[in-house]
């Protein structure tokens, strides 16, 4: 065979894999196009935000690239739902479709990443396939909000391909785009600060510039990255801070985080190897026993030791393993943000690191054989079908909190988030019942007896909404909605001076309460 007919022969294998990635992905993906939005953010990002509502105007513009709604600086993923809303509007399947078509784009550019980087079709494949198609990653494609996970993925990727060809063949026009396709992922989610120690680790392998340059060199060439990584880190943590999400060290002080972190990262490793019991909020964990962080640490320490010790044998394995540990650092926890303890979505680039260690780690010479091709097909069909499960949980709000409230029983959070989508429902039974278990779980949460006191004035059971609305003023004084509430459920009882008093209440603490007791606003996962 001819050097020509060799080449049009990988031409058409590997536009083949891209057919059957691109399939895959739609297979177990397509459901979502008649998928609604749900409770959590896509309020905020689409349907509630006039700006994206808009389209793409000179305001939008203007607001997505002063704006830290969310605690967040990211312009990119605004931009881009402002698209959506000019195409759409704000009919969800085709802002769900936008999302697959992302999801699809960035499994094609990471088969060819890999492909170029390693020169292997079938392993690259692997890598991808199961990219496209792991239950953890239904998350980020199935929620809308998450268009910005996949912007910057989108954003890497270019990034990393064309540091391939800069490392291949260095010059300032090739640096250049790496750093505008890295910044454009950052101005799509900050997570990717963590690229330029990624780009440290393809040197090692499958590069191999370790090999031909002095490490320092190779540190010294990425200052300029390190330094964008944390002009956007500082940008972060003052947006997050400034919008109230960072938790304190009193509130959750270095011990508890150090030990939260350490189970997290095992928690991820199991949610990669065995992807069961995933759930769209996993809450943080307040105890841990010494048996279980002290376990985590050796299991990740001896993973680590021996990855470091095998690194001239196995140099996938070193590289697979840290892009695991080293792109999770930003959500891991050191830093706590928010209720949850971790989180799906956070696994779209992170789990990249373990399919690649476990593709590249079966022998070239074995991997062509049908015993090795049988069990990656296995492997791969049983994601696909675990997926098309996870996927039809995103169907609506409703089916995903109770999804939530069933897979993390002891979650207060769960259940409270379970009972405002089925009131908003208008399921206001059935909402009382999930407020009683939150209560249940948790007593000391006065959002949950504010929200059930709202649910009894909507079905007329006033004395029943004055009790609730007055535990949650026992428990927090402060919250405007609860007096506001039990104005209107005094004067619907007739008791008319009482209510003008919580009116009073109310308005003397928020001067925006007219209409806060009626609002039943889940809290962010």
């Amino acid at each position: 065979m001819s050097r020509d007919q060799k080449t049009a022969n990988n031409i058409d294998r590997t536009d083949t894999v891209v057919l059957l990635l691109a399939a895959a992905a739609i297979i177990v993906f397509f459901p979502v196009r008649g998928f609604d939005f749900v409770a959590f953010d896509d309020a905020i990002h689409i349907t509630g935000n006039q700006y994206v509502r808009d389209g793409l105007t000179i305001d939008g513009i203007r607001w997505a690239f002063t704006t830290t709604r969310e605690g967040n600086w990211v312009p990119i993923m605004w931009l881009s739902h402002m698209v959506d809303a000019a195409i759409y509007g704000v009919s969800p399947g085709g802002h769900h479709i936008s999302n697959l078509i992302f999801h699809i784009v960035n499994v094609i550019l990471l088969f060819l990443l890999f492909k170029e980087m390693t020169g292997e079709l079938w392993q690259s494949a692997f890598v991808a396939a199961l990219f496209a198609i792991h239950p953890a990653h239904v998350e980020t494609v199935a929620w809308v909000s998450q268009r910005k996970e996949l912007l910057s993925a989108l954003f890497c990727f270019l990034a990393m391909l064309k540091y391939v060809q800069y490392a291949r063949k260095p010059s300032i026009k090739h640096y250049l785009y790496v750093i505008i396709f890295f910044v454009l992922a950052l101005m799509s989610k900050p997570m990717a600060v963590t690229l330029p120690f990624v780009l440290l680790l393809i040197d090692v392998w499958p590069l191999g510039r370790l090999r031909e340059t002095v490490p320092a060199k190779l540190v010294m060439e990425k200052i300029p990255m390190f330094a964008i990584s944390g002009i956007f880190s500082v940008i972060t943590y003052y947006a997050q801070k400034n919008y109230n999400a960072v938790v304190s060290v009193a509130e959750m002080p270095l011990s508890l985080r150090l030990s939260s972190v350490l189970a997290a990262y095992v928690k991820y490793l199991k949610n990669a190897l065995f992807p069961t019991g995933l759930s769209v909020f996993y809450p943080r964990m307040d105890v841990i026993a010494v048996w279980q962080w002290a376990g985590a640490f050796v299991l990740l320490a001896a993973v680590s030791a021996y990855v470091i010790f095998s690194i001239k044998r196995k140099p996938y394995l070193f590289t697979g393993w840290f892009w695991f540990l080293g792109t999770l650092v930003p959500v891991i926890g050191i830093v706590q943000v928010g209720a949850q303890g971790m989180a799906d979505r956070y696994t779209y680039i992170p789990f990249i690191g373990l399919f690649a260690a476990a593709a590249f780690a079966v022998p070239l010479r074995y991997a062509a054989r049908l015993p090795v091709r049988i069990m990656a097909i296995v492997i791969i069909c049983a994601s696909a079908l675990l997926s098309m499960n996870q996927v039809r949980y995103w169907k609506n709000s409703a089916v995903l909190l109770s999804h939530a409230a069933e897979t993390v029983k002891t979650s207060a959070l769960s259940y409270y988030n379970l009972g405002t989508a089925l009131a908003g429902d208008g399921k206001y039974r059935e909402a009382l019942d999930a407020f009683d278990k939150a209560i249940a779980i948790d007593p000391t949460r006065a959002d949950v007896y504010v929200n059930k006191g709202v649910v009894y004035i909507r079905i007329h059971e006033y004395e029943k909404a004055v009790d609730s609305f007055e535990k949650a003023v026992k428990i927090k004084p402060g919250i405007p909605e609860a007096y506001n509430g039990l104005g209107e459920a005094m004067l619907s009882l007739g008791r008319g001076g009482e209510a003008a008093e919580m009116f009073q209440k109310a308005i003397s603490i928020s001067q925006n309460s007219s209409n806060a007791g009626s609002d039943l606003n889940p809290s962010p996962p």
